[in-house]
């Protein structure tokens, strides 16, 4: 397939395709990193995945936050829906299991909130209150 017409195809592909795209690139580049389409595809699929975040980006109080992906233990809150430098930030600290609940840790700034959190949704209202209140600002 031809180089152009794969990324002026991107809007179109799934998220798991775009996810394969990707990892297709970086392994093209391992071996050959001056590979100048795999580069072209690398940017151009990033480009897309953050446009896609941003787009999709959920309001919880004053910040907001990039949707939850399973796969992604990390991802980040904004001053603004189109904001791209990142003010706090929810990481998935381990696995859920039947005891181990509370596996979500959440930082606005550069400071940690105390405790964990069982859901996202709560870590999120947890990050935006502390936002809220000068936490990490």
């Amino acid at each position: 397939m031809d180089i152009d017409r794969m990324i002026s195809g991107l809007p179109q592909d799934s998220l798991k395709t775009l996810k394969d795209r990707l990892v297709n690139a970086d392994r093209l580049l391992v071996g050959a990193p001056e590979h100048a389409d795999a580069i072209r595809l690398r940017s151009a699929v990033k480009a897309e995945l953050t446009q896609r975040k941003m787009g999709s980006r959920k309001k919880v109080g004053p910040l907001w936050w990039e949707p939850h992906d399973p796969d992604v233990p990390e991802f980040f809150a904004y001053e603004t829906a189109e904001s791209s430098v990142p003010v706090g930030a929810i990481f998935k600290r381990n696995t859920h299991t039947g005891t181990r609940k509370e596996v979500y840790s959440v930082r606005i700034g550069e400071r940690e909130l105390p405790g964990r959190f069982s859901e996202v949704a709560i870590a999120r209202q947890a990050g935006s209150e502390a936002w809220e209140s000068g936490v990490g600002t």
